[in-house]
């Protein structure tokens, strides 16, 4: 059984010499951050874990602290540094002994002040999950004193020059007297667990904006982004930047189930000037799937290229996401590094592995159906979209580059096109000469053309054949 979807597009990236989509009879796959929803693709994450697991995220958090202070130390300002330089995806390898020696030395002096023992055993000892802003609170926390350790290590090591300097903010008694103020215990004994995370982002909310005021009055300076990411910013990028460790990084391409909808024309038809494309799926077991041609796999040659299907998945309007589970998601890293960077700490293994090393198959099960679970929800503000989408991700292989988010598609996928009712006259004609001559190479007759128009009897956009239109082969 077959089933039409509809694919709303612009004349220029249909025709236009960037994409020319239907020239090259592809399929664009977009980027997350350019769809028109701001928190798409979001995911709830949760920090839930023994003392051996916190101790790795904390050590992770100081090499990648420690990297971006080293890029600050030799760049200053001349370079541009951006999240994209937070190193997340490290498997604690090192470039030469000295470094990875001079490391060693920094992990040890931060894990031997008491204040981070405590914290540490304090938080691993929540009775209930640290959400984002709980745990950027602690990162913020550490982040000074973490800081003055790594610097104090390059001055003793030769790195930097000496200084007489020293900080005006004792930031391990800071640290201790958080945990001693019983704050935490306090918040779990009367505020319940969904709730400690608003109160976390009610104080992250007043130092962000401070942050701002100290902008507009000038204490901190717009010319020092590099200083800024590092001493200021790096906690915020640096949990952000944690989601690479989870899922891949994923694209898609949209498609709808009905193209009746005005606002959906206005949208998505580029103001009603653009067209809609209809294709026809195969029905698997009540799934939908069209065939592109992508990567198979590898030969001696390099990537082997055949047309595999890809299912149309439909989108959930619910309100509310799904949770993440972070210690236990850890996706993109091989299992031995995983071992070694997260699931062990001095000689001892975290339970947060256990699920993983008892049965892979059955982990990665649950952890695909997660990884699509969320990329397919959207709030029911977007309802009336009746969306489907086909998507790809970077488990495998890479696709940040255009070339490689044009997936081509079979000709006789697709079954027509629907000209929106601005659509110009000279731009379909220029679309009926593109379809005119794949017809003729394909020997196909059957292609239709149709003319969208607005019906008043149903207050919305309907469209006709334009069946004097005939392609002869």
């Amino acid at each position: 059984m077959t089933k039409d979807f509809y694919r709303f597009r612009s004349v220029e990236k249909l025709i236009g010499e960037k994409y020319q989509e239907l020239e090259r009879q592809v399929i664009y796959f977009a980027e997350p951050s350019s769809l028109n929803d701001p928190i798409e693709g979001f995911r709830d994450y949760f920090w839930d874990g023994d003392e051996i697991i916190w101790n790795n995220l904390f050590k992770h958090y100081l090499f990648c602290l420690e990297r971006s202070y080293f890029l600050l130390c030799i760049s200053g300002e001349e370079h541009p540094l951006t999240e994209e330089d937070i190193p997340v995806l490290t498997d604690f390898e090192f470039p030469a002994p000295v470094y990875e020696k001079l490391f060693d030395e920094i992990s040890k002096s931060f894990f031997s002040r008491e204040a981070i023992i405590s914290l540490i055993s304090f938080i691993s000892k929540r009775t209930s999950a640290v959400r984002r802003n709980e745990l950027l609170c602690y990162i913020r926390m550490v982040h000074f004193l973490a800081i003055d350790i790594i610097h104090s290590c390059y001055q003793k090591n030769g790195f930097l020059p000496q200084d007489n300097a020293s900080p005006d903010i004792d930031y391990e008694k800071a640290i201790k007297d958080f945990i001693n103020s019983g704050f935490i215990d306090k918040i779990q004994e009367s505020v319940e667990p969904e709730n400690i995370d608003i109160l976390f982002a009610g104080q992250n909310h007043t130092l962000e904006q401070i942050y701002i005021i100290n902008y507009l009055t000038n204490k901190t300076s717009a010319g020092s982004k590099n200083k800024n990411l590092v001493f200021l910013d790096f906690p915020n990028e640096y949990i952000q930047q944690l989601e690479k460790l989870v899922f891949p990084n994923w694209y898609t391409a949209c498609f709808m189930s009905e193209c009746r909808n005005s606002s959906v024309w206005g949208s998505y038809g580029d103001n009603h000037t653009g067209v809609c494309l209809i294709f026809n799926s195969e029905e698997k077991n009540g799934e939908h799937f069209i065939n592109l041609k992508s990567k198979s796999g590898y030969g001696v040659n390099g990537a082997v290229y055949d047309n595999m299907p890809y299912k149309l998945y439909a989108i959930d309007y619910v309100k509310g996401y799904g949770e993440v589970d972070f210690f236990r998601k850890l996706g993109r890293l091989p299992i031995p590094i995983l071992n070694k960077v997260w699931y062990s700490f001095e000689g001892k293994m975290s339970l947060c592995a256990k699920e993983m090393n008892e049965s892979i198959s059955l982990w990665r099960e649950n952890y695909w159906k997660e990884f699509y679970r969320d990329i397919t929800i959207k709030s029911k503000d977007w309802e009336y979209e009746n969306e489907y989408r086909m998507i790809i991700s970077d488990m495998f292989s890479k696709h940040n580059e255009l070339a490689d988010r044009l997936l081509p598609y079979e000709f006789s996928s697709l079954k027509g096109i629907i000209f929106g009712i601005k659509t110009k006259p000279d731009d379909k004609i220029k679309i009926i000469r593109v379809i005119e001559k794949k017809c003729v190479e394909s020997g196909r007759e059957d292609f239709k053309f149709y003319q969208a128009f607005y019906d008043k009897s149903s207050k919305d956009i309907s469209f006709s054949e334009l069946s004097l239109i005939k392609i002869k082969v």
